[in-house]
């Protein structure tokens, strides 16, 4: 038998789930779980903007060819991504949006006019 619970918190969700004997516990950001969130702060790629390593409304995609899929996002003016036409603070969240269960969106999305990961953009904190 399966148990599945979840908690909602404010900017972030835990969710468990039993699988046989196994506790399996899951604690991340609602902006980051596939569902389009309000704008407010900067996204996350606002330091790639900065930078001058991403431009506004530039577009990424992620290709899944064992799916015959290509999924499109563009980036917007204050660091978060549009995918489908909905605002996502994350590559991650946008990323999930569009594979429908969990993925990192670090190691998906791509600049159109390179091919680059976007996450090899990203500068040590």
């Amino acid at each position: 038998m399966a148990i599945f619970i979840r908690i909602a918190i404010p900017n972030a969700t835990v969710e468990t789930r039993t699988v046989g004997d196994d506790v399996h516990i899951d604690i991340g950001s609602t902006a980051g779980s596939g569902e389009p969130a309000t704008q407010t702060g900067p996204g996350r790629l606002a330091p790639m903007l900065e930078a001058g390593d991403l431009k506004v409304g530039e577009v990424l995609y992620w290709s899944r060819p064992r799916l015959g899929v290509r999924h499109e996002a563009s980036v917007l003016p204050n660091g978060w991504l549009s995918f489908e036409g909905k605002p996502y603070r994350t590559p991650s969240g946008a990323a999930v949006a569009a594979a429908g269960s969990q993925a990192d969106g670090w190691t998906a999305w791509r600049r159109q006019r390179d091919g680059v990961i976007i996450g090899s953009l990203r500068k040590p904190q």
